[in-house]
């Protein structure tokens, strides 16, 4: 049997005059891209199908993607650099607080409510969320089954209420198997397998049909929004017996508590399933060669913290829902501003002018 064609900058590629593997940098562009088109229709998803289609698409993989790439380089071990690491995203977060602060008391007039760094500003809550499973993944690694006992873990937080948006405890809980699929992907030679480190032209094109699928899948059923608010399932927040009672799937609101325990995480393990497999399809056919957007994939922190408040600005002003109420033309005009926002804050200018406040130094806290 003939061996299969494959691409030929279909092996991972490390960038020149640096030890950074290029597909996990473009895989984080492409990501950082969704993100930002995400955050920019997310008051416009009511204005269409294919504008809502869009939206719940985007949230149905995106941050779980991001959360694994992160775990791709998680270390099990408690060094001194991973200790700093993690205090570095921590001084980020308290920084940008202070920021979104000052920007709704004088863009809103809002002062700080009760929830003030308990419940986390708009977008800040992914680095409070990457800090905590930084600090308990050392003992989830530990474990004989770290990702079967993580997927257990995400499945249980939503059957408690008290488990929500505080110091993004629910979100935690649920992406955590992501963290572990990540660093499990490198810590077994699992990137390292051809599907993955040389996909073939068969491979890819099967995760193209898959990525294909939830798009036919979300155009197929154009009201969908009204028979279910699948985003509120993926905003991974929320506890099994609000998600019914808001957002209950075709309207199924189970009779029982043990009814809606069960439902609620056989559909939360679904969820679970799919954004995993859209995440392996993004990365199959993520380019492996070195280009410019593998240096934009290297600022992606930067980009995520500073396309929020240009967002809050053009929803404020009312560009967002202007543009939205254009139908199909007005998505893709946001899709391109949206474009045009990653590139220009993935750039080493804008990473270098706003390092102060992407990462603040800390070092003084630290004994040498």
């Amino acid at each position: 049997m003939a061996a299969e064609t494959t691409y030929n900058d279909s092996a991972p590629q490390k960038p020149r005059g640096g030890s950074r593997i290029a597909l996990w940098d473009n895989a984080r562009f492409l990501l950082i891209v969704l993100v930002v088109i995400g955050h920019l229709i997310g008051t416009a998803r009511d204005d269409g199908a294919a504008v809502y289609g869009v939206y719940a698409g985007i949230y149905l993989f995106h941050m779980p993607a991001m959360i694994l790439l992160s775990g791709v380089f998680a270390k099990p071990e408690v060094t001194t650099k991973a200790v700093i690491s993690t205090a570095q995203l921590l001084a980020t977060w308290l920084v940008w607080e202070g920021i979104w602060f000052v920007l709704n008391l004088f863009g809103d007039g809002e002062g700080p409510g009760q929830g003030l760094l308990i419940s986390q500003a708009w977008t800040l809550w992914f680095l409070v969320s990457l800090a905590t499973m930084r600090i308990i993944f050392p003992y989830i690694a530990r474990l004989r089954y770290p990702l079967t006992t993580s997927v257990v873990i995400a499945l249980l937080a939503g059957v408690s209420p008290t488990i929500g948006a505080e110091f993004s405890a629910s979100r935690t809980l649920c992406l955590l198997p992501f963290f572990v699929l990540g660093w499990q992907l490198r810590e077994r030679g699992w990137s390292e397998q051809p599907w993955l480190a040389r996909p073939t032209m068969r491979v890819r094109a099967m995760a193209w049909a898959g990525i294909a699928a939830v798009v036919v899948a979300f155009f197929a059923l154009p009201d969908l929004r009204n028979q279910w608010d699948v985003r509120a399932w993926t905003l991974w927040k929320d506890h099994y017996g609000e998600l019914f009672a808001n957002a209950a799937p075709f309207g199924f609101v189970p009779e029982d508590l043990g009814t809606m325990i069960a439902s609620g995480m056989v559909i939360r393990l679904a969820l679970l399933m799919i954004a995993a497999g859209l995440t392996l399809a993004l990365l199959i056919v993520t380019p492996r060669g070195t280009s410019r957007m593998t240096a934009w994939g290297a600022q992606t922190l930067t980009v995520y913290l500073l396309h929020a408040p240009v967002v809050w600005a053009l929803r404020k002003f009312g560009v967002v829902d202007a543009l939205g109420e254009w139908g199909i033309w007005g998505l893709a005009i946001l899709v391109a501003i949206s474009v045009v926002i990653a590139i220009v804050f993935s750039t080493r200018t804008i990473a270098r002018l706003f390092r102060p406040l992407t990462t603040p130094r800390i070092d003084w806290l630290f004994t040498r």
